[in-house]
């Protein structure tokens, strides 16, 4: 309907479900009609005009977990020793899931002192963990749910399963195990051990060797069967003449069983030694480490494919064919060597110095730029403890100015998302190429090696004050931070994408960036008879400024990164600027800027965009660099504390403030629409200046690629909170010795359990951008905790 009739088209669709076009007579028929809209509304055909809640028939209300733990510990001066073995079992949201998570867990420490200058400590702590999936991912499974119309049913009336959205995906069946199943067992053995030796003829000399080995096992195994779903041609009954008549048919992408198995084993060591000195002399307090550390982790990984099994029963892998089957596996070996060192000095707990060294090496760098050095200072002074202080100041009981300078550096580079291993060879990926009919196996260079690639590089300062006033009622830390950072492996952006070498031209050791912001925790702490009352405050400011990133030469300075934040991703987005919503055909007529770059013609709803640079235009000049993204500039939290007797209370808020999250869904033909879309829009009846038109499958520039980059579909994603309620109560001691019980706690506790945001879209906490994600949880918990 062209926007000059939509006047007149839109009580027209309501009131008879049609439109006669007043400029050709073509006839425009709505998607429904007022008795469908009226059906649909009073329920009073579920087989035909259904009104589903995709959400409410695939999850549950509440799922349960449960968590037991069993700690014994002993010894004498001696041996010590404590032991424990736990067990922890989580449902999902699912109805019928197919999802679940067990753990079996136990630890043993032992510590023991062979004579006056040998002591031995060791540590063992084993872990299984099942995790359980449908063949289907969460993201799917959640994509099928934000897609799903209330006008389509998911379950049929009868309990049977209703037509899919897409490739057999209907929620109600993807999250079972009518799919087949994905299970991933996890073994974890970790050990570590520990030798402190005193030396009987140099006082303060002590050796302390160090050794952890962590065994990591996974096996993955993935049976994927065929599934059915059943589906109405509206047309034909049972014999009733009121019962449908539902067609079974299979829907999955695929019509026969298929396996895949993965495995991956997986070593780390870490060996230490350290060398201290510690030397008292008069007021003067010394003290010398020395160490070495070398780390190394080896993995090998395999997995195997067969298909056309004999059975849908038998889910072995000798059961399949040998047709398409198909297997592979890598592995990798990582390794670091560390030397370090420190020197601190302390007068008399008034002045505090300390110098640190290390020098670190990586696997990832060539050898001409393998290890790098990264020296530190620290120094401190306690203010409180000078004399003319002590004298004259006595509502401060603990005053200390701190400051600190060092440098670090960071090997787990990533690029485009993966870590750059070797990026100094030239590396090789695997391809085919048919030679005299054959398909044989070949190599091809990815990128071009760079031989100068090395360390990113942290320069970190920090000035601290920290104290505490009236008898240490009340502590409080300030701290203010810079950090800078060097060598950040970037693209070499100025290079044109014309050259036709750009994608295999490797990132370089060029990006700069600061970080700078401050730190402040202040609490309270009181008491008066049997009633305790704590309370803190802390947060957190950073905001963040690229330094230099090599860029493409000749765009606008409101383009560049250069000058502007970054994000987890790299350099913040491009936008273009939001600036209203056409309202109406006069709001067009008086336009004066060109939108022809984005759109032939303009409508009624359409969004407005400021001209930028004010050529008159809006084309991709007008996008801007943005200066903030999903990231807050501000975290913080509020701590609570209170006891009375045997009763406590604990509760934590939490909050961030400055962050950006964008929302955009797959919505119009392909699926539903958000209820704030609906209530925030452009319509006939309610011709808003502020929301647009919605859109159907980003059918217009303001949601697809043309311009789909704007700051309306940004929204703040400011938010507190209460993260954490606990309380609880502890059995009198009058009580507990008639069992033999030293201590018996019951509490109950809560998380996430409240929550107030400006956005009222997402969690604010949620990094995806569409609502496809497996939600966070409310957790509510009952315990006891028994000490014999």
């Amino acid at each position: 309907v062209p926007a000059n009739q939509w006047a007149a088209a839109w009580p027209a669709f309501q009131q008879a479900g049609s439109y006669k076009r007043t400029d050709n007579s073509a006839v425009v028929n709505a998607p429904y009609k007022p008795t469908d809209i009226q059906k649909y509304k009073d329920g009073s055909d579920p087989w035909g005009h259904p009104n589903t809640n995709w959400f409410g028939d695939a999850l549950k209300t509440w799922s349960p977990q449960v968590r037991h733990n069993l700690q014994l510990s002993g010894g004498n001066e001696n041996i010590k020793f404590l032991a424990s073995a736990g067990y922890e079992n989580q449902d999902a949201y699912y109805k019928n899931s197919a999802t679940g998570y067990k753990q079996y867990d136990m630890r043993l420490n032992l510590d023991a002192k062979i004579n006056q200058y040998i002591s031995t400590s060791i540590g063992l702590t084993a872990r299984e963990e099942f995790r359980f999936f449908p063949t289907e991912s969460a993201g799917s499974i959640f994509r099928m749910l934000m897609r799903g119309k209330p006008t389509e049913p998911e379950i049929w009336p009868n309990g049977l399963p209703g037509p899919d959205i897409e490739n057999g995906q209907n929620p109600v069946v993807i999250t079972t195990n009518q799919t087949g199943y994905n299970r991933d067992k996890r073994d974890y053995f970790q050990t570590n051990g520990k030798i402190e030796i005193t030396n009987p003829w140099v006082s303060g000399l002590k050796l302390t060797l160090s050794a952890a080995v962590d065994k990591y096992s996974r096996t993955g195994k993935t049976w994927q069967t065929p599934w059915y779903l059943y589906f109405w041609d509206h047309a034909t009954y049972q014999a009733d003449g009121k019962t449908p008549v539902l067609t079974r048919s299979v829907r999955s992408t695929y019509s026969d069983p298929r396996l895949t198995l993965n495995y991956e084993s997986q070593l780390n060591t870490n060996l230490t030694g350290l060398l201290t000195y510690d030397k008292v002399i008069g007021d003067h307090s010394i003290s010398l480490l020395g160490g070495i550390t070398k780390e190394t982790i080896k993995q090998d990984n395999s997995y195997a494919f067969r298909r056309n099994f004999i059975s849908p029963s038998v889910d072995q892998l000798f059961a399949g064919g040998s047709d398409q089957q198909d297997n592979g596996g890598g592995g990798f070996e990582r390794a670091r060597l560390s030397y370090f060192g420190r020197v601190s000095y302390n007068y008399k707990e008034k002045y505090l110095l300390e110098f640190l060294l290390r020098r670190d090496g990586s696997y990832i760098f060539p050898l001409e730029k393998r290890f790098g050095f990264f020296p530190g200072i620290l120094a401190g002074w306690n203010i409180s403890n000078e004399p003319f202080f002590k004298e004259n100041v006595h509502f401060v009981n603990y005053l200390k100015l701190r400051g600190s300078y060092g440098q670090l550096g960071n090997d787990q580079v990533y690029y485009n998302g993966s870590l750059q291993e070797y990026a100094f060879l030239s590396l090789y990926r695997l391809g085919t190429y048919v030679i005299n009919n054959q398909v044989l196996k070949t190599l091809y260079e990815t990128v071009v090696p760079n031989n100068q690639f090395t360390w990113e590089v942290a320069r970190n300062s920090d000035v601290g004050l920290e104290g505490g006033l009236f008898n240490n009622k009340i502590t409080f830390e300030l701290d203010y931070f810079y950090n800078k950072r060097n060598n950040m492996l970037i693209h070499a952006g100025s290079v044109p994408g014309s050259s036709g070498i750009s994608s295999l031209l490797p990132p370089i050791n060029a990006g700069k960036l600061e970080n700078k912001g401050y730190e402040f925790k202040v609490g309270y702490n009181a008491k008066v008879g049997d009633f305790r009352f704590n309370i803190s405050v802390n947060g957190g400011y950073a905001k963040n400024k690229i330094l230099y990133w090599d860029e493409a030469k000749g765009a606008p300075a409101y383009q560049l990164a250069t000058g502007h934040s970054i994000g987890s991703n790299g350099p913040n987005f491009l936008a273009y600027q939001y600036a209203g919503v056409f309202r109406d055909a006069k709001d067009i007529a008086d336009n004066k800027i060109d939108y022809s770059a984005l759109a032939r013609t303009l409508r009624p709803g359409d969004m407005k965009f400021r001209d930028v640079n004010g050529d008159g235009k809006i084309n991709g000049d007008d996008q801007v660099r943005l200066d903030k993204n999903r990231d807050p500039t501000f975290t913080g939290g509020i701590n609570i504390g209170v006891q009375y007797k045997d009763f406590d209370l604990s509760i934590l808020f939490q909050g961030a403030t400055g962050g950006l999250l964008y929302f955009g869904t797959e919505s119009g033909d392909i699926g539903n629409y958000l209820q704030y879309s609906y209530d925030h829009r452009w319509s006939v009846n309610n011709p808003s200046s502020v929301d647009p038109r919605l859109a159907n499958r980003e059918d217009t520039y303001y949601t697809g690629g043309g311009a789909g980059n704007n700051t309306y579909f940004l929204r703040n994603s400011d938010y507190i909170r209460l993260k954490n309620v606990e309380i609880g109560y502890n059995i009198p001691a009058s009580l507990r010795k008639r069992a033999g019980i030293s201590n018996f706690r019951l509490y109950a506790s809560g998380l996430n359990l409240f929550t107030w945001d400006k956005m009222k879209i997402w969690d604010p906490e949620s990094t995806n951008t569409s609502g496809q994600y497996y939600p966070q949880a409310r957790i509510l918990n009952l315990g006891a905790r028994i000490t014999f």
